[in-house]
């Protein structure tokens, strides 16, 4: 199920003997064992009723499930990260999963069991394939666009502030969409803008640190436009801040790719968001790209992408230093007016 289905499930009262949370959203994740210790443990009994465990064995996890709760019907207890669910080989890990097997099979109905994972479970795993089979297994996927909309209208409604569309757009691309950073980034944009009652694209570009897929981007805008001094300064800023010259080459590729992508897809008479779709692109970054490869061939763009497959094999196979080949790439892209 996924989360939403989660907390429904929880509103009627429908509590499973075990869970398993998967899924790269941590902040609602986090919220939703909150609010499952909410609905079964009295207030004032949290601490006799609720047992995180980490690095511990099956008998350890089944002990403190079988523990009977304190004054309440049920108790809680949340396993976090456990090793015989991860990749690679962990300690015992037959016997920890056989162990498993055998009281999963009737678990105690005093209990919720959390197998709280902030790794992917390894599915090739025998303990994976057992819990899919008989625990509730809940997915805590990123938001959507409508979902991340509504969530950010409500987390500012409490304190009294919107956002427009297009500043919340520029939010997520420069900060990624995982709700524990942008929630952060609201709260200091919620101090920035002071009395005013709403956030604008400016305030965002004011005070929000720029991911590297949105510098990458920037970068790219400033290359396509000849702009070749503060192209420079850019990758050397990029550089000092501990990113690599092979690590640039890769992500003006992808950048690359996808110009070359968008450019055969629109001359072809598909529409923006038809390609944001088919590339699975953010929103943003789907029509600032349309936007870059407008004045492009779509000749020009796939040679461009060429040449930077073949800069990243001459680097990898030792014939060019990868400052070098990082170089060459950038003058290429440096000369597009005159090429497009």
């Amino acid at each position: 199920m996924n989360w939403n289905e989660f907390y429904k499930s929880i509103k009627e009262g429908r509590i499973a003997p075990v869970y398993l949370f998967t899924g790269p959203e941590e902040y609602i994740k986090r919220q939703a064992l909150d609010t499952l210790r909410a609905k079964l443990l009295p207030p004032g009994l949290e601490a006799l009723n609720d047992a995180t465990l980490e690095g511990v064995t099956a008998q350890q996890i089944t002990d403190a499930a079988e523990t009977m709760p304190m004054m309440c019907e049920r108790r809680i207890v949340t396993v976090r990260d456990w090793a015989p669910l991860m990749p690679g080989k962990s300690k015992n890990e037959e016997a920890e999963a056989d162990w498993m097997q055998k009281w999963l099979e009737s678990p105690p109905a005093s209990c919720a069991l959390v197998f709280y994972m902030r790794q992917e479970p390894d599915g090739r795993k025998k303990l994976s394939a057992l819990l899919k089979k008989k625990a509730v297994t809940v997915n805590f996927e990123l938001l959507t666009d409508s979902e991340l909309s509504r969530w950010a209208g409500q987390y500012l409604k409490q304190r009294a502030k919107r956002i427009q569309p297009v500043a919340l757009n520029t939010l997520t691309y420069m900060a990624g969409r995982e709700l524990t950073r942008l929630s952060g980034e609201l709260d200091k944009l919620t101090a920035y803008v002071g009395e005013r009652d709403e956030i604008n694209e400016a305030d965002v570009r004011a005070v929000v640190p720029a991911s590297l897929e949105y510098n990458v981007f920037e970068l790219m805008n400033s290359l396509l436009s000849g702009d070749m001094k503060q192209g420079q300064q850019m990758v050397n800023t990029l550089l000092q801040n501990g990113q690599t010259s092979v690590g640039l080459l890769a992500m003006l590729t992808r950048q690359v790719r996808q110009l070359a992508h968008m450019k055969c897809a629109l001359d072809a008479g598909n529409t923006v968001q038809r390609v944001q779709e088919q590339l699975k692109l953010h929103p943003y970054a789907a029509k600032q790209t349309a936007r870059q490869c407008a004045k492009l061939s779509a000749d020009w763009l796939t040679q461009l992408y060429e040449a930077c497959v073949e800069a990243d094999y001459a680097v990898k196979s030792g014939r060019l230093r990868d400052r070098d080949a990082l170089d060459g790439i950038i003058l290429r892209i440096g000369l597009a007016k005159r090429k497009g």
